[in-house]
């Protein structure tokens, strides 16, 4: 894998959706080429396919994250799993209120033990009023998370325009996203999270790395995409200087479930 690759990978684990058109742009080679080297990583299960991630804000339910040191497998209801280096797992959660996420987090404990850390975000708004036109698109594309808004168009029967600003919007408001799934067992990219408690310093640091976050006022999980151990080594030295307390995770495997 070389630095183009890895670039192709940035692009399209920063977005799902995004079209091969831009990132041929952003990476600066032929659409031609682009279309090899994308064509190359899939059949070498580099890329191993794509899952709609659904934020549970749009049904009004809490999100929780906990993450235990633990060479056990927990196969709760979870709506997203991290395998990390030092036998640490971070799990993602949902619930309709405080109770059912402790209720949740409570059945994790008993069977791998305390978290090493845990954080409850603060419910944003949703930005947006769902109807039933976003249901519609959102169920569609559970079964083809990469699905052209001109064929969301054609299946549902409703005007190109129309799909196009709703798909915007949900995609805007983070109501839905588009998850890469990578294998990351070559070890030639490295992907992290981060929590830390100096959330705006945090968010500058990553922000040239970051391909997904979830904060607050209080904290924010930050995963991060580097092209080396030595870069990301750099931009965690960096978040240590702020934050001594932060933790940080390597990924070796994830999975999100829609």
């Amino acid at each position: 894998m070389d630095v183009t690759d890895k670039r192709i990978l940035f692009s399209i684990l920063k977005d799902g959706r995004i079209s091969q058109r831009k990132i041929a742009m952003d990476v600066g080679i032929s659409a031609q080429a682009l279309n090899y080297r994308l064509s190359r990583l899939i059949e070498d299960g580099i890329i191993r396919g794509f899952t709609l991630h659904v934020s549970p804000r749009i049904n009004g339910y809490l999100e929780a994250f906990a993450a235990f040191r633990t060479e056990k497998d927990y196969d709760g209801d979870v709506i997203s799993r991290i395998k990390c280096l030092e036998e640490i797992s971070l799990y993602g959660f949902s619930g309709k209120d405080q109770a059912d996420i402790d209720r949740k987090l409570g059945n994790a404990v008993s069977k791998l033990g305390s978290p090493v850390m845990q954080y409850v975000p603060a419910m944003a708004p949703l930005g947006m009023n769902i109807n039933s036109t976003d249901l519609e698109i959102i169920n569609i594309l559970k079964t083809d998370p990469r699905m052209s808004v001109t064929d969301i168009s054609s299946q549902l029967d409703i005007p190109y325009m129309t799909v196009k600003r709703r798909l915007n919007l949900l995609m805007k408001n983070h109501i839905i996203g588009v998850i890469t799934e990578l294998d990351l067992s070559g070890g030639d990219i490295v992907l992290y999270s981060i929590f830390s408690t100096s959330v705006d310093r945090a968010r500058e640091i990553l922000a040239p790395q970051t391909i997904f976050s979830i904060s607050d006022s209080r904290a924010g999980v930050y995963t991060c995409f580097s092209e080396s151990l030595s870069n990301a080594r750099g931009s965690i030295s960096r978040i240590r200087e702020v934050d001594s307390s932060a933790n940080v995770m390597i990924l070796y495997d994830y999975k999100f479930y829609s």
